[in-house]
């Protein structure tokens, strides 16, 4: 079996992760130039004066846990867009590699490709179908320079889940020669099965999750990148270290109470009974054509005119989000699922 890190560019597979002073509880710390004092406002548990852990263990050790995976496989990163930075970084040597996508879908992708200057390959999800992915197409569109396909599922802006037969097809085909990467961002909101026994069987498949969507916490800024530990050894020897911050380290930690975790839980099963609910109602309305199904915490709407949809909604004080930048889009509302009250004053403005 050919190594997969063959796959990341020449230049960055010699790097070796950066080595900062040591830490240890109960001695004097002189060997990082920090300040010796807490600011008055400091109500942090390690203090906002001393660097954060350069990766943090504790974290990943929970987290590891979380997913049911062990702790080598975990790379926490701030959000799960670094994550996608860094990937392209690590495989996709600038103006000659390339990696492909499948729009309408997380614009983060075609972004972070731009600014490493990757190429981008798309082959469109079959709109007629129900924005389903073309599995055949996309393996008969990689080239001998693409480096990473991203997935996404459940599917932003449109919703909708990948199915395992269709991920697993393009997994076998590529194997050993791109990287497979599985955002799953929206996957709690989902019933179906998540990709870790894809992960677990190809050595080129890497799954995305974040903290922001179903633990409440987009503000924190935690992702995760779930994978071999040889492409997580890698990936922090890019990543910077000091890179997650001791107060999102400490509310993360917090987060994973069995209190509050129980509390996610019970909230995301609220938002799936508003959204079936929202989809109902959202279908009687006169400047809606289709309400297509959705998988995640938002659904995607179909419009006579989005602009005007828009607008409407936003005389009710309420926000949505349309695509003028993107012309297959044209009329196409994506509507996050929020609390009953605020899905009434969506509702109410039609």
């Amino acid at each position: 079996m050919a190594d997969i890190l063959q796959l990341a560019r020449p230049e960055l597979r010699e790097l070796k992760p950066y080595s900062p002073g040591g830490y240890e509880s109960g001695l004097v710390r002189l060997n990082a130039n920090e300040s010796p004092w807490r600011i008055p406002s400091d109500n942090t548990e390690r203090g906002l004066n001393i660097y954060p852990p350069p990766r943090p263990l504790l974290l990943r050790r929970l987290l590891a846990e979380h997913y049911g995976v062990i702790e080598e496989k975990i790379l926490v990163t701030r959000g799960s867009t670094e994550a996608i930075d860094l990937l392209i970084r690590g495989f996709c040597a600038a103006g000659k590699d390339q990696l492909l996508t499948c729009p309408p879908t997380f614009d983060m992708y075609r972004l972070y490709a731009g600014i490493q200057n990757a190429e981008v390959l798309e082959v469109p999800l079959l709109r007629e179908k129900g924005f389903i992915i073309d599995p055949k197409s996309i393996v008969n569109r990689v080239t001998e320079r693409t480096k990473i396909i991203f997935l996404c599922s459940p599917n932003n802006p449109t919703g909708q889940s990948i199915e395992h037969g269709d991920i697993e097809f393009i997994c076998q085909a590529v194997q050993e020669k791109i990287l497979v990467v599985l955002d799953e961002a929206y996957q709690e909101f989902s019933d179906k099965q998540d990709f870790s026994a894809l992960e677990e069987k190809y050595e080129n498949v890497l799954r995305l999750r974040t903290l922001s969507k179903f633990i409440s916490l987009a503000g924190v800024r935690c992702g995760v990148v779930i994978a071999e530990p040889k492409l997580i050894d890698f990936l922090s020897c890019i990543l910077p270290p000091y890179s997650f911050p001791t107060p999102s380290i400490e509310l993360v930690l917090k987060a994973f109470d069995k209190r509050s975790l129980n509390i996610g839980k019970e909230r995301v099963q609220v938002l799936r009974t508003e959204r079936a609910r929202l989809k109902k109602e959202l279908i009687n309305i006169n400047d809606v054509k289709k309400v297509w199904p959705s998988d995640a915490n938002f659904i995607f709407v179909e419009t006579l005119n989005a602009k005007n949809f828009q607008e409407t909604a936003r005389q009710a004080n309420v926000l949505v989000r349309t695509f003028p930048d993107q012309p297959a889009l044209k009329n196409f509302v994506r509507i996050t699922v929020g609390r009953r009250e605020d899905n009434n004053k969506l509702l109410q403005a039609f």
